[in-house]
């Protein structure tokens, strides 16, 4: 009856930690590993699956018999669980801002929390501060336990905030996922706090673990290979979410590369690969949480914004032609970067989106056909 209650309680775990160990796999030959993002991504897998080993090593090593076993389990299980809201935070953090240092100096007080929970985790074996496994009572809550718990909310607290302050720069439906990782034990922490009954705490946490899997391969599909940016998929994506509305917030600006041809045909088609991501790095920087860049294919890009103020989006374009002159200047490459571009605003005339974004292609042609006509009159 012992052993069958057993396995009932850990069922759950070795289930979920086979689920994770398969995401691991393919995680490790889907994702790119020098991304530190996604690096993050699977330490947060790794990190889950040794907490849910745990929390089965603590129900089997639940007896007499094993209280040496016994304390080393809890003593890890409390010293470790607090690095899993700290991983999301990292990996938010990062996923926001990806080529942007994450700063050793700030990072050393937020973990004062962390060590102080694993030096009471680890006297407890001796003091039993936070908890006390005994041959009489085995395993009861100690006098500082409430420690760790709140260790934990620190963190939960600190992962929200690092979400609310790239709300921006992350879509609704990533926000939605990376939440899940804080959210979920935040909750349910409260009931085991209050009842003190065997919660699944961390095989929610494994469910949160799937979704965002499955929102990093829904954002992989949607990816341009070459430049990183959004690619068709994005594109018709994004433009789905106007349907049926009424009152529409879009600014677009269509552009596409000057001589690309020429940079393939003298300097080969690596060199021309090179172009194309060197652009699409500007764009990212310019635009990125004002707007989402599209590759369209070969070197057309599109960038859609949620606004309808010219003279907002002229300044995003001034400020990407500035950035792409100090590069041209700096002679990294024997070859000149430069575009051309349409700009359109969604207004009153628009019939429909595909109207406008035709609209604002016939502008582009146009900006090129011009630069053309001039550097023939200049050259004769």
């Amino acid at each position: 009856m012992i052993a069958i209650n057993m396995m009932l309680m850990i069922q759950l775990d070795v289930f979920m930690i086979l689920l994770l160990v398969s995401i691991a796999i393919h995680a490790c030959g889907k994702l790119d590993r020098r991304v530190l993002a996604n690096r993050l991504f699977i330490d947060l897998i790794l990190l889950t699956i040794s907490i849910l080993t745990l929390e089965i090593l603590s129900v089997v090593l639940n007896s007499p018999e094993f209280i040496v076993m016994a304390k080393i389990v809890n003593t890890a299980g409390f010293a470790i669980v607090p690095l899993l809201p700290i991983l999301a935070m990292l990996y938010v953090h990062r996923k926001a801002n990806p080529k942007q240092k994450i700063s050793v100096k700030r990072f050393k007080w937020v973990m004062v929390p962390f060590l102080l929970n694993a030096i009471l985790a680890i006297g407890s074996c001796q003091f039993g501060w936070i908890f006390s496994v005994t041959y009489e009572n085995l395993y009861t809550r100690g006098p500082f336990f409430f420690i760790s718990p709140l260790t934990s909310y620190f963190y939960y607290m600190i992962h929200f905030l690092v979400l609310y302050n790239n709300r921006n720069k992350i879509n609704h439906e990533e926000m939605t996922a990376l939440s899940l990782f804080s959210f979920i034990p935040a909750v349910l922490s409260v009931f085991q706090l209050y009842y003190v009954i065997y919660l699944t705490i961390w095989n929610s946490v494994a469910i949160a673990v799937a979704i965002n899997y499955i929102s990093i391969l829904h954002g992989l599909s949607k990816r341009d290979l070459l430049t990183g940016l959004g690619n068709r998929v994005a594109y018709d994506e994004y433009l789905k979410n106007f349907n049926g509305k009424k009152h529409i917030v879009l600014g677009t600006v269509i552009m596409d590369l000057d001589n690309f041809k020429r940079v393939n045909d003298v300097f080969g088609h690596q060199a021309g690969d090179q172009a194309l991501k060197t652009f699409a790095g500007q764009l990212e920087l310019v635009f990125r949480g004002k707007g989402l860049a599209i590759r369209l294919g070969g070197d057309e890009f599109i960038v859609l914004l949620q606004e309808n103020q010219r003279v907002v989006v002229e300044k995003y374009i001034q400020n990407l032609k500035k950035r792409l002159m100090d590069y041209n200047q700096s002679g990294v490459v024997p070859y000149d970067i430069q575009f051309s571009y349409g700009i359109a605003v969604f207004d009153a005339s628009c019939h429909s989106i595909h109207d406008f974004i035709w609209e604002s292609d016939k502008l582009m042609y146009q900006n090129k056909q011009n630069k053309r006509c001039q550097r023939e009159s200049v050259s004769t």
